[in-house]
């Protein structure tokens, strides 16, 4: 037998050829050629090489095949000839001792080549020939290694002939095979066969091919102590060119010694061959390649009826050889027979038992090839090559035998062996399903799909074979409380692997409410909102748990006639998505049945801010705020439904009844504090801190910037008006309004026959500019609308707004504001050159404390990560300034058809402010200010 030990890398994990790994390909093809007639070997790319190497010859001396014998015969045989072929990446050691790196996961970790040498030098017993292609780093040079490697086999003691070739790593094409392989094969498909191929021959034509020794960078090759024949001519041996030059046998003794040479037997070996045996088989080896294979038989019974019975093992192997070539005369039942001969001489011949088992399928003899199988598998070792040969066998039986009850029971003891083996699985799962046996189909199926890494693969494959199980292919043969019960089961199965996936929660509560099982849809949801909590993201979870709660308040709510679980359940719901109008309103009525009237006013205001255009949910207010006796907010709730259109006797009645006359005649004025209560509650208060900190320098900068510009505005002192003397109503306005809202006014400058309405002033004091052309025709409440929204302009960080008037001049302020506490913060290009002009002049404006709290700010902000939303925030100030006009008229007609005429146009639309002057009336916060003023309607 001759032996082809291949040794390359396997492919990256990403499917990239690592160096080498295409060359092994390649000659693993060829060397397994008729002509060259080699039984190729693969190692282990990730195990120790020395070892493996070990190990096959340990396996050679225990099966005792030629390569055992010692004599002169045995010796001129091709079976003695052992070929190590190497393609890999190499490293150099500081001390020059050349590495093979075939493993491309731990590049780092290498193989000698030396120990490589020497356990061939140690167990080989005929010629051997090293083909090595060496990949190295570009740091080493090709001559090194090549240098290196003739050390590391030193063939003038080993007696191993070598062919060594390197190159740098990247200087040859990624997806081709290495050049000195290609050389290798193509000189062996060009050689005639008659003649024969040696190495030594090889090396010459590579040598002298100018292209082949250019592409090159380095070859080298080392004579051992015979020429090695890559291809046998037919007739044997040349005279003169023995097969192999003496050497210690595969299990030659030494020093007495026998096996590995890490251990010690000794054993009387069995009495030599004769040469005419060796001759015979090796004449009859060629004539079966020729093919001529009645001479084949000729020369094998020759050497049979030399071989004496002291040679079991020899004998055993003529008798293969025999019934290899009966077989190939398609004479199957005299192949068996020789098989069984051969075995019955040694028991243990695998190759034997394994060609025996495909005589028989070839025969056509079923019951032998079970016969045989089963004793194949009695003398298999190890779980894994056991399982190999079940799953093989068990595919002969199904595709060639068509017997597929055989298949299943191979099938059945390989799942023993390794029950999460996924082709194992997966092809019982398919002879189930052939079979009818649903149930074992689907468990195979179940636990074939419970191997998948990817957990949403995972989850929609048991959906799917939930949907199979319960109206597929189980229909037929289960019944229908087994088939939902399973279906269930895989169901819970894939909720448990994504909880995100909602699909299998859907038709769970399909089957459940079908059989009106809804404490067991109950325990689903529950168990559904247990998993929710391993869902990472955070908007994805909030989203599951919404959907969950949602359908555990529809439960309660429509079957188990539970109204208190479901009001806990929507709120659970509306917890999670606060913009849920359908969840609001199903929480509010659920609140109001079961006289929790706090929690369905709350729900309700809630609705009120989300559709401000439903009058129903100003009805049920109105209904809710009566029976808890907030009178204030039952006539808020009227006002909107007046307003609407929609009012009912009882509503219109409160809402004449409590109607103003006139103005807002406040007791008091408003505290510093209630500011807050007429922000909107959705503003961005992160920012507006940054805003509010850099405010009062900004204007200051401002201003400077546009003194240097000349572009302040001059006011004519002549037309300052004093609320006191003024006989303008709107001037009078324009104090009252301030002490209602507990602010300082601004200076006012009556234009009595400019045409403009209300504009503020961008200079140093806060100023507000009156035309009284404009103001004609307008009724006190109108104007009074019209000086609160404005007036609120003139507070906090909402003075921006009078100085940097557009989202861009805005954006440039905070920019500014944001690089003196952040300086590495990069600003819009759009937006650098005004930012460079603005900054130094806000950074010398700052005081130390405007600074600090600026510093203070800006670090809050950056730290919750939200995105900037400039636009929201200012339009959140023109809700403020449209609800302070509304809080001092106390009339919603009045501010809706202000702000519908209203000559600048905002962020938001009037539609918008109108809608959220709705929702502000009937809120706790509009109350809380009508009751700081004291306007508010008592009980």
């Amino acid at each position: 037998m001759r032996l082809a030990i291949v040794a390359t890398p396997s492919l990256h994990r990403d499917q990239r050829p690592a160096p080498g790994s295409l060359d092994g390909d390649l000659i693993r093809a060829r060397l397994s050629l008729d002509d060259a007639g080699f039984r190729v070997i693969d190692v282990d790319p990730a195990r120790d090489l020395a070892e493996q190497l070990d190990t096959m010859f340990d396996e050679l001396v225990a099966t005792r095949n030629t390569l055992v014998d010692a004599d002169e015969a045995a010796r001129e045989e091709a079976s003695t000839l052992l070929l190590f072929y190497a393609s890999s990446a190499v490293a150099l050691s500081p001390d020059g001792e050349l590495f093979l790196c075939l493993d491309p996961e731990n590049p780092g970790v290498g193989d000698a080549l030396s120990d490589v040498a020497a356990v061939f030098r140690d167990r080989a017993r005929g010629e051997v020939l090293f083909v090595i292609e060496c990949h190295h780093a570009p740091g080493a040079t090709s001559r090194a290694v090549v240098a290196a490697a003739e050390r590391a086999v030193a063939s003038s003691e080993a007696g191993i002939e070598m062919l060594v070739a390197a190159h740098p790593i990247g200087s040859l094409d990624a997806d081709l095979p290495s050049v000195l392989t290609r050389a290798f094969v193509e000189h062996l498909d060009e050689a005639e066969p008659e003649r024969g191929l040696t190495a030594g021959a090889i090396a010459r034509r590579i040598q002298e091919n100018p292209a082949l020794s250019g592409a090159i960078p380095c070859f080298a090759r080392a004579a051992g102590r015979g020429s090695f024949f890559v291809l046998v001519p037919p007739g044997g041996f040349p005279a003169g060119e023995p097969a192999a030059a003496p050497r210690d046998g595969v299990a030659q003794p030494r020093d007495g010694v026998a096996g590995p040479r890490d251990e010690r037997a000794a054993a009387a070996p069995a009495p030599p061959l004769d040469d005419a045996v060796a001759r015979y088989l090796a004449a009859g080896d060629a004539l079966a390649a020729a093919p001529d294979l009645e001479g084949a038989l000729t020369a094998y019974k020759k050497a049979l009826a030399l071989v004496g019975t002291a040679h079991r093992d020899a004998r055993a192997e003529v008798y293969v050889r025999i019934a290899h070539v009966r077989r190939r005369q398609d004479r199957h039942r005299e192949a068996i027979e020789g098989f069984e001969k051969a075995l019955a001489l040694a028991p243990e011949h695998r190759p034997a038992l394994e060609a025996l088992c495909e005589a028989h399928l070839a025969e056509r003899d079923l019951g032998g090839l079970r016969t045989a199988e089963e004793r194949l598998l009695s003398r298999i070792e190890g779980d894994a090559d056991r399982l190999a040969y079940l799953v093989q066998a068990a595919e002969r039986w199904e595709i060639l035998a068509g017997d597929t009850d055989r298949a299943r029971e191979l099938l059945e003891r390989a799942r023993e062996l390794c029950p999460d083996d996924p082709s194992v699985l997966r092809s019982l799962g398919r002879l189930y399903e052939e079979a009818g046996d649903v149930q074992a189909s689907l468990d195979a199926r179940r636990c074939l799909i419970e191997l998948m890494d990817d957990p949403r693969q995972r989850a929609v494959s048991f959906l799917e074979l939930a949907r199979a199980a319960i109206q597929g292919e189980a229909r037929a043969t289960l019944t229908e409380v087994t088939r939902e019960q399973t279906g269930i089961d895989l169901l819970e199965r894939a909720l448990d692997a994504d909880p995100t996936l909602l699909d299998p929660l859907a038709l769970i509560a399909v089957l459940l409410s079908a059989r009106q099982e809804w404490g067991e849809l109950e325990l689903a949801y529950r168990r559904m909102l247990d998993r929710a909590q391993r869902i990472a993201d955070p908007r994805t979870r909030s989203d599951v748990v919404w959907e969950l709660c949602r359908r555990l308040g529809l439960l309660f709510r429509d079957h188990l006639e539970d109204p208190g679980s479901a009001l806990d359940a929507f709120e659970g719901a509306v917890a999670e998505r606060p913009d849920d109008v359908a969840g609001r309103l199903s929480a509010a009525s659920l609140a109001r049945s079961a006289g929790r009237l706090e929690r369905a006013a709350a729900h309700l205001q809630a609705a009120a801010v989300l559709d401000p255009g439903n009058a129903q949910v100003f009805h049920d207010l109105f209904d809710t705020f009566q029976k808890l006796r907030r009178t204030d907010h039952a006539w808020a709730a009227a006002s909107v439904a007046m307003y609407l259109g929609a009012a009912e006797a009882r509503e219109r009645f409160l809402f004449e009844e409590h109607r103003p006359a006139g103005l807002v005649q406040p007791e008091r004025g408003l505290s510093a504090g209630a500011w807050d209560l007429l922000r909107a509650a959705d503003r961005d208060r992160a920012l507006e801190e940054v805003l509010a900190s850099v405010a009062g320098a900004a204007i200051r900068a401002r201003l400077t910037q546009r003194a240097r510009e000349k572009k302040l505005p001059r006011l004519d002192p002549a037309a300052r008006a004093e609320a006191e003397r003024s006989a303008a109503g709107v001037v009078r306005l324009f104090a009252w309004a301030s002490r209602c809202l507990g602010i300082a006014a601004p200076a006012v400058y009556f234009l009595k026959d400019a045409a403009i309405g209300v504009a503020a002033v961008p200079v140093g004091e806060p100023s507000v500019l009156v035309g009284g052309e404009a103001l004609r025709g307008r009724t006190a409440a109108e104007l009074a609308f019209l000086v609160g929204s404005h007036v609120a302009y003139h507070v906090g960080p909402h003075r921006l707004l009078l100085h940097f008037p557009t989202l861009e001049d805005l954006g440039v302020c905070l920019a500014a504001a944001v690089k003196l506490a952040r300086p590495s913060e990069p600003v819009p290009s759009e937006l650098d050159g005004a930012v460079r002009a603005l900054t130094p002049l806000l950074d010398k404006e700052l005081t130390a404390g405007e600074r600090d709290a600026l510093e203070a700010a800006v670090f809050e902000l950056y730290e919750i990560r939200a995105p900037l939303d400039l636009a929201h925030w200012v339009g959140s100030v023109e809700r403020c300034a449209a609800r302070v006009g509304y809080l001092l008229t106390g009339e919603l007609s009045v501010a809706a058809s202000s702000l519908s005429r209203a000559d600048v146009p905002g962020v938001l639309t009037a539609e918008e402010k109108i809608g959220d002057l709705l929702s502000f009336t009937v809120s706790d916060a509009h109350h809380a200010l009508r009751e700081e003023l004291g306007v508010a309607i008592q009980p």
